[in-house]
């Protein structure tokens, strides 16, 4: 745990944790259980401390302009708590993946090749948004016996600091190295960090650090990494596009896209990130089900924009253009394709890379979009909308809950950034002992 009694020093700091790497990496895999389900125990048995730093840090935050969206990101609540707990405990039981042996063979000569698996080294995160990405960060970095160091930039620093310090105390209790997880002093709140800050500073260590995760807006996460000279994972949120095939049943449509949707909002499951959903949609299928869909979305009180195909018929629509980011509402864009050509070039044109839908009863279509569509995570007849798993907090529910988001790259790391994410493999050749 990081002292702020004296003046921080960052490179002292890493230096530390890097000495503590060997011990880290020695760690059996039991005193590492035993640990993360004491971190699953402390953080319900002292969740009125977390709750009380977050309750300090929201009042600060109602001073500023933020989308309603953020604010239910920034706030812990009771029920978050106990999800996160849940997943240490789930860690805790998932199998050791460090210092195991894979994809070994053994040549004509009788050498032996392998791969060993090991940690990644020192790994920081930094986020400006959902405290679960600090908590979850946390717990998988000690699964896989790595060094961490958190930065929380933004307005939850109380929350923040409390929760590293609560965790860091409780590892240590239960066998891990002290000063294997570090943080930052507090931030300010400014959306890009100043010049001179410790943030952009850990951003420049590349003899200590290994790893860069961010989680928060796509400009932010987009300004680290311009900044960085550490390898840094990208990661993205939001939905993406879903596209409506010809083929495409409406009973497959509604349990999709329609039911899931109709969860959302003030009275249902908050928004935890950007809901814009581009709906590309065939033409041939339009013709048939797009009156009927539009009345459902609209029933719904869902805001639509539209292209202007589709404005003609339903004037009551609004044009295509940007905003809606603050709504408490999801909010869709409807853009008519002649095919699943049009479809996949769009897609690859005006996508993010993270996650892609299509909704067939074809499936030639299904395996063509998945081919073709440049994308980290691919949906086939299922909702890239992750209510009931996280409930749309993306280090909860981002395809798999012991996760810390998808990765957008191609290196080292695309799609979940799960356990493996955080490790990497030593090579070896044995020969008789």
């Amino acid at each position: 745990m990081t002292d702020f009694g004296s003046a921080f020093d960052l490179s002292t700091t890493l230096r530390q944790v890097r000495r503590l790497l060997p011990q880290l990496q020695r760690l059996s895999g039991e005193t590492k259980r035993q640990a993360l389900l004491a971190l699953s125990r402390r953080l319900l048995e002292r969740s009125d401390l977390l709750l009380e730093a977050n309750t300090l840090d929201l009042e600060s935050c109602r001073e500023q302009t933020l989308p309603e969206w953020i604010l239910n990101g920034l706030k812990l609540t009771p029920e978050r708590l106990q999800r996160s707990a849940q997943l240490l405990a789930l860690l805790a039981q998932q199998p050791d993946p460090i210092g195991s042996l894979e994809r070994g063979c053994r040549q004509d000569n009788g050498l032996f090749i392998g791969r060993y698996r090991v940690p990644l080294g020192l790994i920081a995160l930094v986020y400006e948004i959902y405290p679960e990405f600090a908590l979850n960060g946390i717990g998988m970095c000690l699964k896989t016996s790595n060094g961490v160091i958190l930065a929380g930039s933004g307005p939850i620093q109380k929350t923040h600091q409390a929760l590293v310090n609560l965790l860091a105390e409780t590892a240590y209790e239960h066998g891990i190295p002290e000063g294997a997880i570090q943080t930052l002093p507090a931030q300010d709140q400014a959306t890009d960090p100043q010049a001179d800050s410790p943030l952009l500073l850990l951003l420049q260590q590349t003899r200590y650090v290994d790893l860069v995760i961010p989680c928060g807006r796509p400009g932010w996460v987009e300004f680290l990494l311009q900044a960085s000279k550490v390898p840094t994972l990208v990661t993205h949120l939001g939905y993406g596009h879903i596209y409506v095939d010809r083929t495409a049943p409406w009973p497959l449509v509604k349990s999709v896209l329609l039911d899931p949707l109709a969860r959302y909002g003030p009275e249902g499951i908050p928004i935890y990130q950007p809901l814009t959903l581009w709906l590309l949609i065939h033409t041939d299928w339009a013709a048939h089900h797009l009156t009927a869909l539009i009345e459902d979305l609209l029933g719904q009180g869902i805001d639509i924009q539209a292209a202007a195909p589709i404005l003609e018929r339903f004037p009551q629509l609004q044009p295509l253009g940007e905003g809606f980011d603050s709504t408490e509402r999801p909010h869709l864009r409807l853009q008519p394709v002649a095919d699943l050509t049009e479809a996949i070039a769009w897609i690859n044109k005006n996508g993010c890379r993270q996650s892609e839908t299509i909704l067939t009863d074809s499936q030639s279509a299904a395996q063509r979009f998945l081919q073709e569509v440049d994308a980290a995570l691919i949906h086939i007849n299922t909702s890239p909308l992750s209510a009931g798993r996280g409930a749309g907090i993306p280090t909860l529910g981002a395809f798999r809950d012991l996760s810390l988001g998808i990765s957008t790259q191609r290196l080292h790391v695309r799609g979940p950034i799960d356990l493996e994410a955080l490790t990497t493999v030593k090579v070896v050749a044995q020969g008789d002992l």
